[in-house]
Parts: C-alpha cells; sequence; structure tokens
C-alpha cells in the first residue's frame, strides 16, 4: 500500500531468534541534502495475550552513532527539552549499541482495518516531519559541534524551546 504512495520500502522477515517481521521505509530529510533514514515498523510482540481489542505499532529511526560522552549531559539535556514538547514519540540514546535514535509506538485497533491504516498512514509523515525538524540540533549537540544554546536558537520553534 505505502509504495503505490511513492515510499520506498523493504520487508524484512524475522530473523532466528526475532518473533516479528519488520517493514523498513525510507524517509528523507527535507532540510539536510542526502539526509535518509530508515523508519523500521514492527509490532510489539507478546502481548497478544494482555491485549484484547489493539495492537501496539512500533517505529523506530536510528539517527546517528556519532555520540561522545563529553557531550552526554548536554544532548540529555536538549533530548529533554526536545521531548516535552513533541507530539508523538521521543528522541532517545541507546548504550548498547551506542545510538541516537527516534522512536513512538501507536495502539491500532484489532477490529478495524480502515481506521488502523489511516492511524498507520499518519505516522509515517509526522514521523518524518519530527526527524526533520530536531535530529540535526541533537546529532549536532551529541557530536560537540554546537552547543545546547545554540542547537536550541537555530531550531524551528527555538521560542518554545528557550
Amino acid at each position: 500500500m505505502l509504495s503505490k504512495e511513492g515510499y520506498q520500502t523493504q520487508l524484512l522477515a524475522a530473523p532466528d531468534g526475532v518473533p516479528y517481521d519488520t517493514l523498513l521505509v525510507r524517509i528523507e530529510s527535507s532540510e539536510e541534502e542526502n539526509r535518509i533514514w530508515s523508519l523500521e515498523i514492527s509490532f510489539l510482540p507478546g502481548l497478544e495475550n494482555d491485549l484484547d481489542d489493539v495492537s501496539i505499532l512500533q517505529c523506530f529511526v536510528a539517527l546517528s552513532n556519532q555520540l561522545f560522552e563529553d557531550h552526554r549531559p548536554s544532548l540529555n539535556h536538549l533530548l529533554v527539552t526536545i521531548n516535552g514538547k513533541l507530539p508523538i514519540g521521543g528522541f532517545g540514546v541507546a548504550d548498547n549499541p551506542k545510538m541516537l535514535f527516534f522512536k513512538h509506538n501507536a495502539m491500532l485497533p484489532n477490529d478495524n482495518d480502515a481506521a488502523s491504516y489511516k492511524i498507520f498512514r499518519e505516522l509515517i509523515p509526522m514521523t518524518t516531519y519530527l526527524i526533520t525538524t530536531f535530529s540535526e540540533a541533537l546529532i549536532q549537540v551529541a557530536t560537540g559541534h554546537r552547543t545546547i544554546e545554540k542547537a536550541i536558537a537555530d531550531m524551528p520553534f527555538s521560542d518554545v524551546f528557550g
């Protein structure tokens, strides 16, 4: 379905030991030239017995593995500042493997395919927008190329974050 709407997709079958398939959707930044990410979409496994009416769809994008411990306090401060204002999801840092990421979950009704698809379809442009808007500032702070103050001042909506 997404391919018909112009998205490049690839379905990855679950490897051994992983209980779910993953749909990769290519998303591109309109702000940064040649910046391309893979949006990884999969259902969270193991909750089928606990959830009768909904399934949880996870969306995940690895943004950068260029993180330096010297800049971690500033990055953490910026993460909290940005995440507190986001409409969905959040940016974060994983330690193993070390990476900056964006993640959000959506509950999809099991008994209404049309509604589930509408929710799913809106997640992709919203994710693309949030990543395009905020990832560059986060990456610049994570690598020490920009101070948190400069990153906030240069971000869209800087008056909301300042």
